[in-house]
């Protein structure tokens, strides 16, 4: 018992942990974020926590198709053009660069342990063993990345799961244009770095895209659970739209009921990410409508001399960078 309170009392703080979530490399100043209909880019001054320059552009429906397994980039050439006039945009003279994966290309699992060994390769044997009970038809070539996160009474791993080709399309994508992918994120994980967890310890945080929604929900100022669904009913008309929301809704109160009876702790508030470029006024609305506890948009959290629609799309790059 003693050495597992010790390994405990031994962690970083978890926001830092997770801040270096994929890699351990210094983070660059200029990033950019992929999904299947935006793509959005920053650099930035972490030294003073601003922005300098920044782009939200919409991507054509098919240029992007996020996947865990397949291939992404389905129109090369269209997406090329788009990053060239972003980069333009940012004014980068640096060509390394973080990245945002779209949530679809990557899995993550909070797994809980009473101890484990301290030899990494035995620790990644253990959690590899754990990821494969999730994903029984784990490709080969998947990275599996783990991190200890706060816990007050067991050891508890954020463990990520990503194809080795899936990484490396994106980054042969970017060496094209002559830019290194130095630091690799998840738009829920990026996301979770723009709280202060000492005064937000009880919330559940919910990042929805036009092809998908991830929770993620903090109990004790600890991550407790993390998911990532893809969604079957696209923006099309208000039809699809109400079964998506309908969808969510009930997905964040089964969530929600399931942390209370395994942890039996309530959650405290929801924030709430759309990753939307429209429908996000019905989107909102109606989960605030629809649920019992308070929903928050992360934007809200935000001080920078940015629109509410602005810090709202680059939020999951804020999160990486600053």
């Amino acid at each position: 018992m003693q050495s597992k309170k010790s390994e405990i009392r031994k962690m970083a703080s978890v926001k830092d942990k997770i801040k270096d979530f994929f890699t351990k490399k210094p983070v660059p100043h200029s990033a950019f974020q992929i999904s299947s209909l935006y793509l959005t880019g920053g650099h930035f001054s972490p030294s003073d926590g601003k922005i300098k320059n920044h782009f939200v552009f919409p991507l054509e429906r098919g240029i992007v198709q996020p996947s865990f397994n397949k291939k992404n980039i389905k129109k090369p050439e269209l997406l090329e053009r788009k990053i060239k006039e972003g980069i333009e945009r940012l004014r980068i003279s640096d060509h390394r660069v973080g990245f945002i994966l779209p949530e679809l290309c990557q899995k993550a699992f909070v797994f809980s342990f009473d101890s484990l060994p301290p030899s990494q390769k035995e620790r990644e044997q253990i959690i590899r063993f754990r990821v494969k009970k999730q994903i029984p038809l784990l490709a080969r070539d998947a990275r599996v990345t783990f991190d200890l996160i706060k816990s007050n009474d067991q050891v508890k791993i954020l463990a990520s799961i990503i194809r080795t080709a899936v990484v490396e399309e994106y980054e042969n994508f970017f060496s094209q244009l002559k830019l290194k992918i130095k630091t690799i994120g998840a738009p829920i994980i990026c996301l979770s770095n723009l709280f202060d967890w000492e005064k937000e310890k009880n919330f559940l945080l919910v990042n929805i895209e036009e092809d998908s929604y991830s929770l993620l929900a903090v109990l004790n100022s600890g991550i407790v659970l993390c998911r990532q669904k893809s969604s079957t009913h696209e923006y099309q008309n208000q039809e699809s739209l109400g079964q998506k929301n309908a969808t969510i809704v009930q997905e964040i109160e089964n969530t929600a009921n399931f942390i209370e009876d395994r942890e039996k702790k309530k959650i405290d508030s929801l924030w709430l990410r759309i990753g939307l470029l429209d429908s996000e006024e019905e989107t909102f609305s109606y989960l605030k409508g629809e649920l019992t506890f308070p929903v928050k948009r992360i934007e809200s959290l935000l001080k920078l001399n940015l629109t509410a629609q602005e810090k709202k799309m680059l939020s999951p790059l804020i999160g990486q960078i600053l």
